[in-house]
This record gives C-alpha cells, structure tokens and sequence, in this order.
C-alpha cells in the first residue's frame, strides 16, 4: 500500500524545497515534468490547471472513504504536492451505517494516513438517526455532515482547499438524475469541478474505470462499500439499472454525451449569471434586510429567461437561499404580472410573499405566519 503513494509528508516537503532552490528550475519545469508522467494523472494535472484548482503552498483537505476514487485521489495529491509544495491532510467520516464494514472503513483511512504521515481529522456519526430528526434522506444527511464537517476541519486547521473524490461517471449520473427529476439549466450542469474556491474535484474529467485500471497499475488496495449496490437509492439504480440500459440499447458513449452536456449548459449558465448579476445590481431595490422590490415597469421589459432568474435572485436576496422555491413558484410570480391591476399577493414557502402593486414587485420575509398577515403594501 505504501509504495506508490509515496514518502511521508515530510520527505514529500523536503524534496519541493530541493526542487524549488534548484538553480534555473521555474514551476513550468515542473509542469512539464509532470506531463511526462503516465496519460491518467497528466489528464488529471489538466483539469487542475484548466480550473486553477490548486497553488504553490496550499494547504489541502482530502476527503478519503477508503474507496477507490478518494484513494486515488489522495495518491495524485501526493504527487502534485511534488509541483505544488502542498501540505496534505486527510479526513474521514463514519457514517455509522454498516456496522463492521463502516469501522473497517475507517480503520483502512486511519492506516493509509499514518503510514505517509498524513495528519487525519475524523468523524463518527449517526447519520441515520440525523436523518430523522431532519426529516431528510440517508443520502442527504450524510452528504450535510460530510460537507459540514470538511468545511469546519479546514476552518479551525487552516486548510484552504478541500478536495473531493467524484469522477467523471458521477457527474454523468447526476445530469441524469437531475433531468429525471425535471431540474432546469442549474441542475443539467452537474458536479462543478470547483466551488465556493475551497471544494476542488481533480479527478472529475477521468472515468471510473480508468480509476480502477490506475490503481490496479500501481497495486494499491482499497475498500468496498456495499451500500454502493443497494437499489433502494436512486443513484445506485441510475449506475447499475438505467445507464447501462442507455448505453447498450441507445447510446456506447452516453456517458460522454452528458459531461458534453453537462461542459456546455455550464458555459451558458456561466454567462448567464454574469448578467442576472449585474441586473440585480442595477435594479433590485433593498429596502431593508427582509424586503426587496423591482420597479414594475422594467421587470417588464426582461425577457423570460431574466426575469425568471430576476426572481430567484430577489428571493435569494432575502431569504438566503433558495431551497423549497421551485420552477413552479417562479411560473407564478411571472403570472401576476400580466393586466395593469395592483394589490396582488403570493405566498411562498418559508415565509415568503410576494406582493404585485401598480408601480412594484415587493419581495418580503415574514416572521409571522403568513395567514396572520394582512396587505404589506
């Protein structure tokens, strides 16, 4: 297991003082001597130039489950730390979910890590009775307290990057899922290669097979979740039910197609914000911290395509995010507009009312149930 992933930390940082005060050596040296490394992690080393993922000096968070995406995560980490001058540590959540198989889980991340002299941070959880008192799925909770606990280790440890395991299947299983599930132009985006300049995803322009074949390459083990074949969760019936049929009976590279997809609407979107940005800055009245408004007459002039995202950017305003506002909320706000008459009001989850006057679009947060309320405006 330790012969591939490399020295101790330690030698690792020597090794980048040593190439970094040799004399007439630039980090483009480097760069390309890292390209003349086999195709799997030049592809990889691309996709972190391509979106400035990584800098001389970070300080990176792995998140390793023991299985075979973050541990090759962790093994390409070690070897970018030789271009990067990184600093590596490594953090593992228990989910308390499969009884010996989740401890042997974490007893693996525990061994990889010591062995390299990787710092390691670790959480056990009882994801599933989280997931009750929230009301929410399996999934979903244990995601919240993966992402939680990433977030607070590199806060309080000074971790300024935080990367992450998904590989290019996952991100076409998620374009999938998200179409199933009727998402807009957001959700056909997928997986993005980085976030909020703290979450990174190195490997995610490289197959899941091609993970598999480098590890077998270098001879290093990992571990097997089971729960990764259990049909009750819909990705595991997309993986293992409805993307093989898709690729056998419509489309070999169906897979392809939608991180095609997913790369393009990601442009779009892109762009897009920038605009619905800087209309928000233009004419998105703040009032005050609860409460927004849009002169009526120029939210007519938008078209639909801004004027939706013109509303989830006021609600976004006020409410902090956007969760439970649907496509159909919007299709409702965007249909009080039509006629000249004011004195129209809308309630939306969470507090939410929209109120329509002669001469504005109000957008307001409410303390008080909503049914208590009379005209704001």
């Amino acid at each position: 297991m330790g012969a591939w992933l490399g020295p101790p930390v330690a030698v690792i940082q020597s090794l980048d003082i040593f190439f970094v005060c040799m004399e007439g050596l630039t980090l483009n040296t480097m760069v390309a001597n890292f390209k003349k490394k086999e195709p799997f992690t030049a592809r990889v080393y691309n996709t972190v130039q391509a979106h400035a993922m990584l800098s001389p000096g970070d300080v990176v968070l792995a998140g390793v489950s023991g299985g075979a995406d973050s541990v090759a995560l962790l093994g390409i980490l070690k070897e970018l730390a030789l271009s990067f001058s990184l600093q590596i540590g490594v953090a593992h959540v228990n989910h308390c979910l499969r009884g010996e198989e989740s401890d042997r889980d974490e007893a693996f991340v525990r061994d990889l890590a010591a062995s390299h002299g990787l710092p390691l941070h670790v959480q056990q959880t009882d994801v599933a009775a989280r997931a009750r008192k929230n009301k929410k799925s399996i999934e979903d909770a244990a995601r919240d307290v993966r992402y939680a606990f990433y977030r607070e280790i590199a806060s309080r440890h000074g971790y300024n990057r935080v990367a992450l395991g998904h590989n290019s299947d996952d991100n076409a299983e998620q374009v999938l899922m998200n179409l199933l599930r009727g998402s807009g132009p957001r959700g056909l985006m997928g997986i993005p290669p980085m976030r909020d300049n703290l979450i990174i995803r190195p490997l995610i322009r490289v197959s899941r097979q091609e993970i598999l074949a480098f590890l077998d390459r270098h001879g290093q083990p990992f571990v097997q979740d089971s729960s990764n074949e259990d049909t009750r969760y819909l990705r595991n019936r997309i993986r293992h039910g409805l993307m093989p049929c898709l690729s056998k009976e419509y489309n070999p590279d169906i897979k392809s197609a939608l991180n095609r997809l997913s790369v393009l609407i990601t442009a779009e979107e892109t762009w897009m914000e920038g605009e619905s940005r800087a209309m928000l800055a233009r004419h998105l009245e703040r009032l005050n911290p609860r409460e927004v408004r849009f002169s009526r007459d120029f939210f007519a002039t938008l078209p639909k395509a801004l004027a939706r995202r013109g509303i989830r950017g006021a609600i976004q305003e006020i409410k902090g995010d956007l969760r439970r506002i649907t496509f159909g909320h919007v299709d409702d706000i965007m249909a009080l507009m039509p006629g000249n008459t004011g004195g129209k009001n809308l309630d939306l989850p969470q507090g939410i009312r929209i109120t329509l006057t002669k001469k504005w679009l109000y957008f307001t947060r409410c303390d008080r149930p909503l049914r208590q309320l009379g005209p704001l405006h």
